[in-house]
């Protein structure tokens, strides 16, 4: 019978969303703040170990529905099952360099002049 490793890695997810899949497994698996907050810290790390192909896909599908993503690893094999639930990069559009002194579209700008201190400066006689 087949076995499988399923991984979760934290750095190819925004910190709003690691913050909302903590939660998520808290209230899920009932597991404890500090073994969520490790399990969303930014690394990899290996969720359920040796579960067969079924738990791995479910784990996967709930994985997929808080927007975060695993892979599936046969421990037999030094293979990974690519699953539907990475990203699709095709949906994302390409990126592209704004000229010079061009606004960045959807980016707010900061007109809050910066504050400078200058009680240090002295006038020369």
């Amino acid at each position: 019978m087949a076995s499988f490793d399923v991984w979760f890695d934290g750095s190819s997810v925004d910190a709003e969303i690691l913050q909302y899949i903590e939660s998520q497994l808290q209230l899920t698996f009932n597991l404890p703040l500090e073994q969520a907050t490790i399990l969303v810290n930014g690394k990899t790390h290996r969720i359920k170990r040796n579960c067969s192909l079924a738990e791995a896909e479910q784990l996967s599908t709930q994985f997929e529905s808080w927007g975060g993503y695993v892979s599936i690893v046969d421990v037999n094999s030094a293979d990974s099952l690519e699953t539907a639930t990475k990203p699709n990069h095709d949906k994302i559009p390409p990126l592209t360099l704004a000229a010079a002194g061009e606004t960045i579209p959807n980016y707010p700008r900061d007109r809050t002049p910066p504050k400078v201190r200058t009680d240090h400066l002295q006038l020369e006689n």
